[in-house]
């Protein structure tokens, strides 16, 4: 089929007493991935199908947690070389390119039910629309409003996407957000109070790391077994560092944590994570001794016994150390990481220090203040037991399933009236 063609409609969607078909999308970086993995799971659990559509870069993450992964997208140096003059993240061509794929699967593979995506990944978006499919979101990091999309030049990309395959025009992008949003954060951390969207259904956040799917709750035991020996014993604060999977090529800022807390009396474990540089690996060669280094380890399986955590500010990172009730100390380098920052020192879940004002020393002093003042560990601890509160997986389900069931009436109406 042409890469344009609108696909004959999808096989027709089954009642919620039977199996949905559940089409995950996200972009193929791990920060993405990890935050649906629990939700593809819960809706596996509840006897649907379900399938993970992203770029190869994460066919084995998909595979490794034990779920289907369907081939759909460029990853992202196949974008730059294939699309050099294009804005890889929301050109035109390069979501086509998904849309493409997408549809492909569901004509040919996986006809969907729903298709859930995360909110930088634009293509499901258009796909659930041609196919009829219930479209959600699940709002890993804070809420991008229709003006940010204009900044991005995305709206562009959209309304060239949209005519070329038939769709009606959507000046306001409505369509972006057309069924359920499903919102993880407070308020302070998705920007706004309510949601400019037309329905949202609140949600607890869910921990994945490869480690499992914990979900924290302020008066959980600690962990045992494998990760006691992680954190000695030895009365002093322990401190997780990390800068996640992503920014996690710096030297620079990993060289001035590990001078800021070479000489404190604490305890600091650093994931290092998969890809870092030759020039980290230098510098864990003259760590400090009270510094323990690790390429990888689930943070599910240190954060309970850590007083605090040294980090960017990521949106996975974050909220596995906050939905442990552990103040965050952030350096945010990129991405949405200085407004999630911020949204922590707003909160007083901790402090934020911008890159160039991020001394040795200004991390130490701000270490020390975590540690030393009591509000902070007592308000992370409250933002996880609001977080506990929040309904589950199964309302989120139910809710969808009711949404997939109205859908399919629909189409049973108006086949009847055909007839």
């Amino acid at each position: 089929m042409s890469s344009t063609s609108v696909p004959a409609p999808a096989a027709q969607a089954v009642p919620t007493a039977s199996p949905l078909r559940v089409i995950i999308s996200v972009r193929p970086f791990r920060g993405h991935l990890h935050p649906l993995i629990p939700l593809a799971r819960a809706f596996r659990r509840q006897g649907h199908r379900v399938a993970v559509a992203t770029a190869e870069d994460m066919a084995t993450v998909v595979t490794g947690a034990g779920l289907i992964w369907l081939p759909a997208g460029l990853n992202p140096r196949q974008l730059w070389d294939a699309f050099p003059d294009e804005d890889p993240d929301y050109g035109y061509l390069a979501v086509k390119a998904k849309v493409a794929d997408l549809l492909e699967i569901a004509v040919e593979h996986f006809p969907p039910d729903v298709i859930i995506r995360e909110p930088t990944d634009l293509a499901p978006a258009i796909a659930a629309e041609i196919t009829g499919a219930v479209h959600a979101v699940y709002g890993l990091g804070h809420f991008i409003p229709p003006k940010s999309w204009r900044i991005l030049k995305a709206d562009k990309t959209v309304k060239a996407l949209r005519s070329e395959y038939g769709l009606p025009e959507d000046p306001e992008l409505e369509s972006l957000y057309r069924d359920l949003y499903l919102s993880v954060l407070t308020p302070t951390f998705e920007g706004c109070d309510p949601l400019p969207v037309p329905a949202v259904q609140k949600l607890c956040y869910a921990v994945y790391d490869g480690g499992g799917t914990p979900i924290y709750a302020p008066d959980a035991p600690g962990l045992a077994g494998p990760a006691a020996p992680l954190v000695e014993d030895n009365g002093r604060p322990a401190i997780l560092m990390t800068l996640g999977t992503v920014y996690n090529t710096n030297a620079d800022l990993f060289s001035r944590f590990l001078e800021a807390l070479g000489s404190e009396p604490v305890n600091v474990v650093c994931t290092l994570g998969d890809g870092a540089s030759d020039a980290v690996t230098n510098v864990t060669k003259d760590a400090p001794a009270n510094v323990r280094f690790e390429q990888y380890l689930p943070h599910s399986l240190i954060l309970p016994h850590c007083q605090a955590m040294l980090c960017h500010a990521g949106f996975n990172t974050m909220m596995g150390g906050l939905s442990a009730g552990v103040p965050i100390v952030c350096v945010p380098l990129g991405s949405d990481q200085e407004y999630n920052a911020r949204a922590c020192a707003t909160d007083g879940l901790g402090l934020m220090i911008k890159d160039k004002e991020a001394s040795a020393e200004r991390i130490r002093e701000a270490v020390r203040r975590v540690l030393d003042e009591p509000s902070f560990a007592e308000n992370a601890r409250a933002f996880a037991s609001d977080l506990a509160r929040r309904p589950g997986f199964p309302v989120a389900i139910r809710r969808i399933e009711a949404l997939a069931a109205a859908r399919s009436s629909g189409k049973h109406k108006v086949a009847a009236r055909k007839a």
